[in-house]
């Protein structure tokens, strides 16, 4: 090969290389020659048959300064560019300069309040078209926890290849495992991989559907050096073959700089340099900004931008014409950048780093449907059909509530415990008068436990399976619709299962009548007080956090409680209060227990004191307003309620959606 290391005119050259390169350069490439290359990138191997190029011009984007105030602040300001296919493209700018914003927008991620324009392959960008052949893979790696690496492979593959056939599913996730070195690791759960582990994981989810643009928010963020390297190696492989790779990037090592091929500069809003990576030194250059000579490079572009070395702003924005100027990106051979490619490589073949070599995948031939009919596409916007993605959901449900013992295990041994406490506490009060009271006790603890018990279960759900959600629903795995079906019936029978272990404990240590009417009855209405706490936990958890649906969902249950029927009678009650009554589910759930058990005609009840004042009890349930509550009234109410608050919840999570992608900026 010319220029090889045993001539002179190699060795002259290496010797100006260590003189010349950054300080943690210089003993990494000491072997490598200057003019050197990689033979596994040559593009004469591209498998790509449908490139896309990403273009944008004039893009400005402003958000509201406060709450009560028309006043605006820019974060981008008319910057343009171009990106294009076969690029590893780095954004990068000092904290608030807007490139995690101009990534959000370019994904499609912010989709508001943008002016300008943005194009694919010169023609103007079809958002709905541009999604299903692209993804977004965030700075935090929101991961199912409780599932292995296999497992949260086999659920993406479900949902995002179309094909029917398992085996060729199958052989597709163990081909992407094994070039993620992550095949020896897939039988363990996502919660105990390394930092890298869980990023190439994140790749891996997403390479199913061979993406041909992808997006990645700071992918080396929280890693190690050599985890940082790896990583990078990895989207450099994803470009080789013709895939357009956009990823920000805060602070780069000087290798890590070197291995992108595109770098863009911005700073407050607007863009101060586009063009290739080794061109950045000459680009500073010729504004009499030289780089001293064992400094980052990627460093020194930062400390200018911030003005560190004087007041140059103006000047990169006139030289850069805000991203217009196209003269810096012509020479694109970065040999430093292929020579840190071909050292990566040595490394993993000495075992140096874990071996990451991406998936040799050709692209799927896409129509340009961004002119189609809109209709068609809405159609075909995910690759699996709604009922499909509901009976998957629901498995992948199934399987984590199994092994999340706070949602499982701990909740039915809770409802056993507090069973046989209360059955026992209470021990045969249903079968004698004098107890009546008692019994009316009773059945108001066992409203309010249920209530609390289904309530608290899952105002959690949505807010800790958001980021989730976010990450799989905007890059196309599932509708929202199939999600919250999903993970709302798959903890119905948990819920059912629990409340039935509570109920029928309990009633037969109370001695309760042994009458199967009364006892269906009995838990029915046990399981409907339930549902309707689990609704409303689910409208709680879909419109607050954490913090403030504990504190305020139990809050909101307060003038229910009141008006149960327990605390204060209807009758007693001031008139202009009395229709808070009618709208308490409480009260109807009480009446409904109250009425399975002494209802209906119920015959006199044995009295073992000297004086029962309630042997009869129709006579108690007059005594307690409730001689013309209704069974079925109490049911159908309580039917409504959990429908209309599933549906609301439903609304509520699509809003909370929103918003969680709009505060990411």
């Amino acid at each position: 090969m010319e220029g090889s290391s045993s001539s002179p005119t190699a060795t002259t050259r290496l010797k100006r290389l260590a003189k010349t390169r950054p300080d943690s350069l210089k003993i990494d490439l000491l072997t490598i020659p200057e003019n050197g290359c990689v033979s596994s990138f040559d593009k004469s191997t591209d498998p790509v048959s449908h490139e896309v190029n990403v273009q944008f011009r004039d893009i400005s984007y402003s958000v509201r300064e406060g709450l009560f105030t028309r006043k605006r602040k820019k974060i981008l300001d008319g910057i343009n560019g171009d990106f294009l296919s076969g690029e590893l493209t780095a954004i990068m700018g000092p904290s608030g300069s807007g490139k995690s914003t101009l990534m959000d927008i370019l994904a499609g991620y912010i989709t508001r309040n943008i002016t300008g324009e943005i194009h694919t392959n010169e023609v103007l960008r079809d958002e709905s078209s541009f999604r299903k052949k692209s993804c977004y893979i965030m700075q935090n790696d929101n991961l199912q926890p409780l599932l292995t690496v296999q497992e949260a492979m086999a659920v993406a593959a479900s949902l995002k290849l179309a094909s029917n056939n398992n085996s060729e599913k199958e052989n597709r996730v163990k081909e992407i495992l094994q070039s993620m070195s992550l095949w020896n690791h897939r039988k363990v759960r996502t919660e105990s991989l390394s930092g890298g582990q869980k990023k190439r994981l994140s790749i891996a989810l997403e390479l199913l559907k061979n993406p041909q643009v992808m997006f990645f928010d700071e992918p080396t963020s929280g890693l190690d050096s050599l985890s940082s390297k790896q990583c990078v190696k990895l989207l450099k492989d994803l470009a080789a073959m013709g895939r357009t790779i956009i990823c920000t990037i805060h602070q780069p090592s000087a290798i890590i700089f070197d291995l992108f091929d595109h770098l863009y500069v911005l700073t407050n809003g607007q863009c101060m340099y586009q063009g290739s990576v080794k061109g950045v030194l000459p680009y500073l250059e010729d504004i009499n900004l030289k780089c001293p000579t064992y400094h980052n490079p990627a460093d020194f572009l930062l400390e200018v931008v911030n003005g560190e070395h004087g007041d140059y702003y103006d000047a990169l924005l006139e030289k850069s014409n805000n991203g217009l100027t196209q003269d810096w990106r012509r020479n694109q051979t970065n040999s430093l950048n292929l020579q840190s490619l071909d050292h990566v490589d040595r490394m993993m073949k000495t075992g140096k780093i874990t071996p990451v070599h991406a998936v040799p995948m050709t692209f799927p031939k896409v129509t340009d449907c961004d002119n189609c009919d809109k209709s068609v596409r809405e159609a075909d916007i995910y690759p699996t059909s709604c009922l499909y993605q509901i009976l998957i959901l629901v498995r992948r449900t199934f399987l984590i509530i199994s092994r999340d013992r706070t949602l499982t295990l701990n909740r039915i041994l809770t409802h056993f415990s507090i069973a046989i406490f209360i059955g026992f506490l209470y021990f045969g009060i249903g079968k004698d008068a004098s107890t009546m009271l008692n019994n009316f006790n009773f059945m108001f603890f066992s409203v309010m436990f249920l209530m609390l018990t289904a309530f608290n279960c899952v105002t959690t759900t949505f807010p800790s399976e958001l980021p989730i959600l976010t990450r799989e629903h905007f890059n196309k795995w599932y509708s929202l619709k199939s999600y919250y079906l999903a993970i709302t019936m798959a903890d119905i029978p948990i819920q059912i299962c629990a409340t039935l272990i509570y109920a029928l404990i309990t009633y037969f240590l109370t001695m309760q009548p042994i009458e199967l009417f009364r006892i269906v009855s009995f838990l029915f209405m046990c399981v409907l007080i339930s549902m309707v706490a689990q609704s409303f936990g689910l409208f709680i958890g879909a419109c607050m956090d954490v913090k403030n649906g504990v504190i305020f969902g139990p809050f909101c249950f307060l003038p229910f409680t009141i008006f149960s029927g327990f605390f204060v009678q209807l009758n007693d009650c001031h008139p202009y209060m009395r229709w808070l009554f009618h709208i308490s589910f409480l009260k109807y759930g009480f009446e409904g227990l109250v009425l399975s058990v002494l209802g209906y005609k119920r015959p006199k009840l044995p009295c073992n004191a000297d004086y029962c004042h309630y042997v009869n009890p129709q006579k108690f349930l007059t005594t307690r307003d409730m001689g013309d509550a209704n069974y079925s009234l109490a049911v159908i109410f309580l039917l409504g309620l959990v429908f209309i608050l599933r549906i609301t919840a439903y609304i509520a999570l699509k809003i909370q959606l929103r918003r969680n992608r709009s505060k990411k900026n």
